[in-house]
């Protein structure tokens, strides 16, 4: 299986796998490294929405370049149901 195929089919966990699994020493620091990293880095992705208190990915957020972050406190479901 060639790097193209892994990268649009796979999860990031196997695709954090492959990339550092080319690079490792024979002990897999490298990987268990990038993988807490990856671990790290989507346990904190993200913001809580406003409305519903819910945990949710920055992509369900609108633009706003007035707040802070740059995003809605509110995601588009619940935007879309106070509409």
């Amino acid at each position: 299986m060639n790097s193209l195929t892994i990268a649009a089919s796979a999860t990031p966990e196997e695709r954090v796998r492959a990339a550092a699994g080319r690079y490792d020493d024979e002990r897999g620091t490298l990987t268990a490294s990038a993988l807490a990293a990856l671990a790290r880095r989507q346990a904190t992705a993200g913001k809580t929405c406003a409305r519903c208190g819910e945990r949710k990915p920055f992509s369900a957020f609108g633009q706003d370049a007035r707040k802070d972050d740059g995003l809605t406190s509110r995601c588009r479901k619940c935007r879309a149901r106070a509409s």
